[in-house]
């Protein structure tokens, strides 16, 4: 059976309390929940206003992310939906696995529960989505270390890169600097409506939160990319040409430095601390471009960026096994939810 999004769920964000941001603990009596990849944002002492109608599904806004939350909880910032089934003594676990197999657009930071509420799911029989989540929690617990172990992989690189050259933030290993402008130079990215966007294409279309689609034309060469608005501190980079959203800065100019390099540099640089605005924080790259930061040698950038080519190896084979149980999973349960639906 197939049912459409309005059928399942009931929007009760309303009844949610929301606890400001500096008032998160690292401990506390209870959790509290907000739209970012951390299963838990914080904690608090409260109990006014706590949301005990659990489990239920919690959806990011901006971020797109789908949580099941199985205990009483807070709500953090802005953003965040919290679901419940309109159908007593639901399988929540079978919900959460249903949205996460969903197709939701990636937009940027816009809002995102319209396109949510389009979607539609299977819905088979009680037994069946015991089934499924039976076989989806076993391939999540697979997939959940394998995520580890990639954790693990950027761990040693980062740590690699401040074994050789230090802290780039306060030059633990003093060595010479320069202006980050004379490193490399980010000029704002371009506008690009939605409907120019598709899944496949020759140009990858970045934004604030990486790669956002395909696009048949391009607008830059090779270089790194970084967040200007939304999510900040994010940094990727590309060797082929690529199109910047306007959400995004890039480097126009990396003046013959190893782009691998720089994209470790310049993310351990946290760019995060040069933001401005009271809403959505933007980075100022004409503040960027003044600070101070180490200048390394071409021959030791090089060298770094052969390690981290040595560990990506690693990681591609990580990934390739990913990418096999994610698909594993997808296929079991629409292959279970089309037994179901007959």
């Amino acid at each position: 059976m197939i049912k459409k999004f309005d059928e399942v769920f009931v929007d009760k964000t309303r009844l949610g309390k929301k606890i400001p941001k500096e008032e998160y603990k690292k401990k506390g009596k209870y959790i509290i929940i907000d739209q970012g990849k951390d299963k838990i944002a914080g904690f608090t002492d409260n109990e006014d206003g706590i949301f005990t109608d659990v489990p239920t599904i919690i959806f990011g806004d901006h971020t797109r992310i789908i949580k099941y939350i199985d205990k009483p909880f807070f709500l953090g910032a802005d953003g965040v939906k919290v679901l419940k089934s309109k159908t007593n003594n639901a399988n929540y676990k079978y919900l959460y696995y249903a949205l996460k197999a969903a197709y939701i657009p990636n937009t940027g930071y816009n809002r995102h529960f319209k396109w949510l509420k389009k979607v539609s799911i299977n819905y088979p029989s009680f037994e069946k989505q015991k089934r499924i989540v039976k076989l989806l929690d076993n391939l999540s617990e697979v997939k959940n270390k394998k995520n580890e172990e990639l954790k693990l992989c950027d761990t040693l690189i980062k740590a690699r890169f401040v074994e050789m050259f230090g802290d780039p933030i306060c030059n633990s290993k003093n060595k010479s600097t320069t202006k980050f402008i004379n490193v490399v130079k980010l000029q704002r990215g371009f506008d690009l409506p939605i409907r120019k966007r598709n899944t496949q294409g020759k140009i990858p279309v970045y934004g604030s939160n990486g790669v956002l689609g395909y696009h048949d034309e391009f607008k830059a060469s090779s270089g790194i990319i970084t967040g200007r608005s939304g999510t900040i501190g994010k940094v990727y980079y590309e060797n082929n040409e690529f199109w910047p959203l306007n959400t995004a800065l890039f480097s126009v100019k990396t003046y013959g430095n190893n782009i691998i390099y720089l994209k470790y540099l310049v993310s351990l640089f946290k760019l995060e601390r040069f933001c401005n605005g009271a809403g959505v924080p933007t980075l100022n790259r004409n503040n960027v471009h003044k600070q101070k930061i180490i200048d390394i040698p071409i021959k030791e950038q090089n060298k770094f960026a052969s390690f981290v080519q040595q560990v990506d190896k690693s990681k591609v084979v990580n990934a390739s096994i990913m990418k096999y149980i994610i698909s594993i999973r997808f296929y079991l349960y629409f292959k279970e939810n089309k037994e179901g639906a007959r």
